[in-house]
């Protein structure tokens, strides 16, 4: 499956990936998480490792195919509209995402299910804030 994203549409899946990168680092919670999520926004991933509760790194993997327990993967546009400060019904839940075919979940299920408040509370990060 070849990709035919333009240059723009790269720029903006990075921006998009960079906007939750930067507020996933200072996520933590008391709790013993330990994983590596693979967070896939469009074509830009980010691997995010998570020890002891807290997200001590949160960059593009090295690798071209980085090893992870779980991975998300979604379009920009995906995660644009679940990222918004009050998503729309259908769009505020990553099974939600998921049932309408817009995000895969790959990966071993079991650190996912076992900590997934922990990940729904991660992942909404990324929503806009409004003052």
């Amino acid at each position: 499956m070849e990709n035919h994203a333009t240059p723009a549409q790269h720029a903006s899946d990075a921006q998009l990936a960079h906007r939750f990168r930067s507020r996933a680092l200072s996520f933590s919670r008391p709790r013993q998480v330990d994983m590596d999520l693979l967070v896939r926004v469009g074509d830009a991933p980010l691997l995010v490792r998570i020890r002891d509760g807290r997200v001590t790194s949160a960059d593009a993997p090295a690798a071209p195919l980085p090893s992870c327990d779980v991975s998300l993967r979604a379009s920009a546009a995906a995660w644009s509209r679940f990222w918004q400060a009050v998503p729309d019904a259908g769009w505020h839940d990553i099974f939600a995402l998921s049932k309408r075919g817009e995000l895969a979940i790959e990966g071993n299920l079991q650190p996912l299910m076992a900590h997934l408040q922990f990940v729904k509370d991660l992942l909404a990060r990324g929503r806009e804030v409004h003052a």
